[in-house]
């Protein structure tokens, strides 16, 4: 065969390659997924769900406690917006001013030399004025109101407001003229009024209007119903005290007071009974009286003033308060180069537990539920009210000015890392301790307060007053 002859070659047929069973471990994953992709959805939905049912308990709760005065009236969340709602004016009205029937706030506002004081009402929600009645009655066109101070007798919305106003000319000339005013809330107008002693004050508890007329031996104190039916007199045989222009005369927890010369008085206004003297003297949780001594220890006198329990230390003030744990008075008391804080048996003056406490003009402190709740300068802290047992306690930045707030859900505390850092408000879970959120406050806010429900912050002026949600 030469080089150059082609053979022939028989090419055989190759068969097609048939088809490639599936593997079975890609099928099996499918069949897989298709029965347990339901799963990781089903844990988030049950998550969520749980969260919202948790949510919707706690905000249950949280409206029971705004049941309680000084409980904010809504949940506050981050961060916050500021609405302009007033003056310091304002601001004046607001804290001594009382709810109407129709959600207005009302009070009485003293504007100045030739124009009378007069009841206003503002929108707690802008601060706007909705209306005004005037109550003064001026004596001349220079003259001006003195003193005016209103009462409504009850922490529930008012109808009506009893008002002892007290008119005079311009400077200190006299003579003054004193008037019992009665404001109807809502008819928005003077229902009547009456002429009272010159200098004189009112004052209502419950159903009894009580007025005091001063004079050089002493006071006399009358309480009638709101029509004007006397129902008793008694007689204080100490002059008021000369430094009390006005605000000698005041009704908390029940009682009324009298700022005497020699002593402060407490009288029962349901008969005129004289409950309790003292050189200083006032109402603790609630209705039971406190008497501070010139020396020795305070006494707990109970609410009606015959208790004779005493107090190593000072009652701490709760706001809010619910009234839970009742009969435990919490008390401040130094303790070496420092202080405590006990939970004392108002019956006996017995204490029940303690725990140190930095407590100080920043300190804070609120009752509900049977905790109480405190904040020292670094820290926030729970514990039951009648054992003392701790539920929680946090450390936390130091706290500014305004001690402790809630609306219902967290502690909302102001704080500042430092004399020269930025206000921040932080809120911490009533129920753990644990912080849930901080943010810092609107821009020109120096301080906050919470007052009728509501939060309100004020510049460094102390002018311009904003409503903070």
């Amino acid at each position: 065969m030469g080089a150059d002859r082609m053979a022939e070659v028989q090419l055989d047929d190759v068969a097609e390659p048939g088809p490639v069973a599936p593997s079975r471990t890609p099928a099996r994953a499918r069949a897989l997924l298709r029965r347990w992709w339901p799963a990781p959805v089903a844990v988030v939905l049950a998550l969520v769900a749980a969260q919202v049912v948790a949510d919707r308990r706690d905000e249950a709760a949280a409206e029971r406690l705004r049941a309680t005065p000084g409980v904010l009236a809504e949940t506050v969340t981050a961060p916050l917006e500021a609405t302009p709602w007033g003056t310091s004016d304002a601001m004046g009205l607001l804290m001594s001013g009382t709810r109407t029937a129709d959600g207005l706030i009302a009070g009485v506002l003293t504007p100045g030399s030739g124009e009378p004081a007069a009841v206003v009402a503002l929108d707690p929600g802008t601060g706007e004025e909705r209306w005004r009645a005037e109550i003064g009655v001026l004596p001349t066109e220079d003259g001006y109101t003195r003193t005016a101070s209103c009462t409504s007798g009850t922490d529930a919305p008012a109808e009506t407001l009893w008002c002892a106003v007290t008119d005079g000319p311009a400077g200190d000339a006299g003579p003054v003229t004193t008037r019992l005013v009665e404001v109807d809330l809502a008819a928005r107008a003077v229902a009547d009024a009456r002429e009272l002693e010159p200098g004189a004050e009112a004052t209502v508890v419950a159903d009894v209007l009580v007025v005091g007329v001063r004079g050089d031996d002493g006071v006399v104190l009358t309480g009638s119903d709101v029509g004007g039916a006397e129902r008793w007199r008694t007689e204080i045989a100490d002059p008021v005290d000369p430094s009390f222009w006005s605000g000698w005369l005041v009704s908390a927890g029940g009682h009324v007071f009298v700022q005497g010369t020699a002593a402060t008085w407490a009288v029962d206004p349901a008969d005129g009974r004289i409950e309790a003297d003292a050189e200083a003297l006032y109402a603790a949780r609630g209705d039971a009286l406190v008497a501070v001594p010139t020396t020795g220890a305070l006494r707990l006198l109970g609410p009606d003033g015959s208790a004779t329990a005493t107090l190593d230390g000072y009652p701490l003030y709760l706001s809010p308060d619910d009234g839970s744990a009742p009969g435990i008075q919490p008390v401040s008391t130094p303790d070496g180069s420092g202080s405590v804080v006990r939970g004392v048996e108002a019956s006996t003056g017995r204490a029940l537990w303690e725990r140190p406490g930095e407590t100080g003009p920043r300190s804070g402190y609120l009752l509900l539920d049977g905790v109480l709740y405190g904040t020292d300068l670094t820290a926030v802290w729970a514990v039951d009210a009648l054992t003392g047992a701790e539920r929680w306690s946090t450390t936390a930045p130091p706290v500014d000015g305004t001690g402790l707030m809630t609306d219902g859900r967290h502690l909302l505390r102001a704080e500042r890392e430092d004399g020269t850092a930025d206000l921040v408000l932080s809120a911490y879970d009533l129920g753990s301790g644990r912080r849930a959120w901080t943010t810092p406050v609107p821009d020109g806010v120096e301080s906050l307060w919470s007052w009728d429900g509501a939060l309100y912050g004020y510049g460094s002026s102390g002018r311009d007053m904003v409503l903070l949600r």
